[in-house]
């Protein structure tokens, strides 16, 4: 028989756990969460990890959520044990990522009486969850346990839309153990019901649409979605549409515009009319170049449109005029079948114009571009292996990787929720343990990496991972974005100059280690680094970039790129 804790509560929230399709936890150590631990890992429906440091934990934990697109658990001890978590359950909310917090409590009549590891659990995550509960450890009357079964329920049906917190107070001892019979155990399923355009509302909507000769889709941060990426294929045969995607938006067809800020750098002041859009249709999560924001907020469309249901009053181009609580699919759908007149103007050609001219000075820029994070950026996404999954780390690497077009068969991935750099290695470990079929290379800054070090510090790395840490000697994003360079205090207190290596890391880890400081030295090793190894363990490259060039080289890479008879591609 499967060993069980005493703790009724407990049996019931693995029962229910099981019942809502949640089989994988995330455990940090710790003594309080013992009947947790006792419960989940001594059955075998369910699998689990345990991550010492918290903060990586529930990286971890949304990596394998995000892969798995299913919620996930990651479970801890009292205290401030609890409170690591919270980068990651900000980043689950903002993705909507189905990440379920189960925090173990001292009994809540010690809050505030100096007993050890006791703080204020209940609502620590307010601001950032979807809902929360704390539930009876041993719960005794029918309805005692009928409240337990009722809160399980309806978190776990929650968590579909981003994170929920459960609190468990426990009571000693701990570790006893008990049967593991869970009466009256029931599944309330919330059904999800898809909402379609009435004939009133696609009236109104195509009387916006036909009266706008210039139409311009954006698509921001989302999983795979091939429906998607036909219907907007169908999209741009409509003369008077662009569609702008980004890597992280994983829609790739050569009628899209893919590389935002390479092909917006020449839509200068002189002509700031040329390229705004009359109907702003923006589909998806975050949308990551900065330029791209800073044209539309000063060039501001008539109208915009947000499609999805996720964040509904989300204005990030200060001009939302139409929010449509629907899927894409549907909402494209309506555009495609109703009565949308097509072909209003040249628009979208004037777009791809655009973008045709500038990937040619693009293509002869890299010819002979000097050693910079920009050439390595290059090489490493032309050496990613086809239908393999990519990661990136924030700050420079992600904006570097913008400026060059995606491939199709690869899956982009970055944590731009909150975009922060805690936790990027953990979250694609996170997604590398969940799919150990398929390949997964992260490209991290060396800031980012040495920030998450303790995201090897367990016994789950898997074979299948390999890691870029680009080393520039600091936070290089400081370099490249407008406002640090005129701070006396840039080098010291924004890019942090550091001189250190991830070598002693990687060795302290038992993680395979490489080194390069050129692009042949980079070439030659790609081949072993991509290879299975000997002692299955995963692979690290340290590539090390002359900080002093790299914004130099970004800086004259805009300068080449850029279309300067602007005014001649209006159309």
């Amino acid at each position: 028989m499967t060993s069980n804790s005493e703790k009724y509560g407990v049996q019931q929230l693995k029962e229910q756990c099981f019942l809502n399709d949640l089989r994988t936890i995330v455990f940090s150590p710790g003594s309080r969460n013992a009947p947790l631990v006792i419960a989940f890992t001594q059955d075998e429906r369910f699998t689990c990890y345990v991550i010492p440091d918290e903060r990586s934990a529930a990286f971890y934990a949304l990596g394998m959520a995000e892969q798995l697109q299913k919620p996930v658990a990651v479970a801890c001890t009292s205290g401030s044990a609890l409170l690591n978590y919270y980068p990651a359950v900000s980043e689950a909310f903002y993705r909507t990522i189905p990440l379920v917090i189960i925090s173990a409590d001292r009994p809540s009549e010690w809050t505030d009486m100096g007993d050890g590891q006791t703080i204020r659990q209940e609502g620590v995550f307010k601001n950032h969850i979807i809902d929360q509960t704390s539930l009876l450890e041993s719960p005794k009357s029918e309805n005692e346990k009928w409240f337990n079964q009722r809160e399980i329920d309806r978190l776990l049906q929650k968590c579909k839309k981003g994170p929920v917190h459960i609190n468990f107070p426990f009571n000693e001892p701990l570790y006893n153990l008990g049967d593991n019979k869970v009466s009256g155990t029931v599944q309330t399923e919330l059904l999800e019901l898809e909402s379609i355009l009435s004939s009133q509302q696609i009236s109104k909507l195509s009387e916006v649409w036909n009266s706008s000769k210039r139409k311009l889709i954006i698509c921001g941060q989302m999983s795979q979605n091939g429906y998607l990426q036909e219907q907007l294929k169908q999209l741009t045969k409509d003369s008077s549409v662009a569609v702008l995607v980004e890597n992280t938006s994983n829609l790739s067809d050569r009628s899209f515009i893919h590389c935002i800020d390479r092909t917006i750098n020449s839509i200068t002041s002189d002509y700031p009319e040329l390229f705004r859009p009359d109907l702003l249709i923006t589909i998806g999560g975050a949308v990551i170049s900065k330029k791209i924001k800073s044209y539309l907020r000063s060039n501001k469309p008539k109208n915009h449109w947000k499609i999805g249901n996720d964040f509904q009053f989300m204005d990030t181009f200060q001009s939302l005029t139409t929010s449509i609580p629907i899927s894409p699919n549907t909402f494209l759908s309506s555009i495609l079948e109703s009565n949308f007149k097509f072909g209003l103007s040249r628009y979208g050609e004037q777009w791809k114009q655009l973008d045709y001219l500038i990937q040619d000075k693009h293509n002869n820029y890299f010819h002979d571009v000097a050693y910079s994070d920009l050439s390595v950026v290059q090489l490493l996404l032309d050496a990613i292996p086809e239908k393999s999954q990519l990661h990136f780390g924030n700050s420079s690497v992600i904006r570097y990787a913008q400026l060059f077009d995606p491939v199709q068969s690869i899956i982009h991935k970055c944590n731009r929720g909150t975009s922060g750099i805690d936790g990027s290695t953990s979250t694609a470990l996170g997604n590398c343990l969940a799919d150990p079929d398929h390949l997964h290379t992260f490209i991290s800054g060396d800031i980012s990496f040495f920030y998450d070090s303790n995201a090897f510090w367990n016994h789950h790395l898997p074979s299948n991972f390999r890691m870029f840490v680009i080393n520039n000697g600091g936070g290089g994003i400081f370099n490249i974005i407008p406002g640090p360079e005129k701070s006396e205090v840039k080098e010291k207190y924004f890019v942090a100059n550091q001189s250190f290596s991830a070598k002693s890391i990687c060795e302290a880890f038992e993680v395979n280690y490489m080194c390069a400081s050129s692009m042949d030295e980079i070439d030659s090793q790609l081949n072993s680094f991509f290879e299975i190894q000997s002692n299955e363990r995963p692979v690290l490259m340290e590539i090390f970039t002359p900080r002093e060039k790299n914004d130099e080289v970004l800086k004259d890479y805009f300068k080449k790129i850029k279309v300067k008879e602007i005014k001649k591609l209006e159309l």
